[in-house]
């Protein structure tokens, strides 16, 4: 039994949902304390700033979030709802809707990262060298799924 328990895999899956979990409940509630945002609304956000123009369909920026299409669409319309996020008809397919960033979406998320980065260099960053961000990046990014 000592060996599965002690599995290399187990471990290290084990140490990372650890600080995981330790470091964001923290940032969430930094988060939420700053803009009243959830976690998955502050994502999707942040995802959708990183799209050319800060827009792009809600189905991509929900499927690198791991969520379904049933789930991406309540949290669109909340979004929507909340003024974060407006919807327009995509161009290329008159079927399809983009999503993208409203002024107030911008702004929120700006709130938020100014309540969020600071504690990612206290916890996260300020641990590690330039050349151990570079490092577990690399290694995170291969583990990523969405990435592949």
């Amino acid at each position: 039994m000592d060996a599965l328990v002690d599995h290399d895999g187990v471990v290290l899956w084990g140490l990372l949902g650890n600080v995981y979990r330790l470091i964001n409940d923290r940032l969430h509630q930094d988060i939420h304390d700053a803009t009243g945002l959830d976690g998955s609304e502050f994502e999707f956000l942040l995802r959708l700033a990183r799209f050319p123009d800060a827009r792009g369909m809600a189905t991509r920026v929900g499927e690198r979030m791991g969520f379904t299409s049933a789930g991406t669409t309540k949290l669109v319309a909340r979004l929507e709802r909340k003024g974060l996020i407006e919807r327009t008809r995509d161009p290329d397919d008159g079927r399809a809707y983009l999503v993208a960033l409203s002024l107030r979406g911008e702004r929120l998320l700006r709130k938020g990262l100014e309540a969020h980065i600071p504690r990612l260099d206290d916890e996260v960053l300020g641990h590690l060298t330039p050349a151990q961000q570079r490092q577990l990046d690399t290694l995170l990014s291969r583990l990523d799924p969405t990435l592949r």
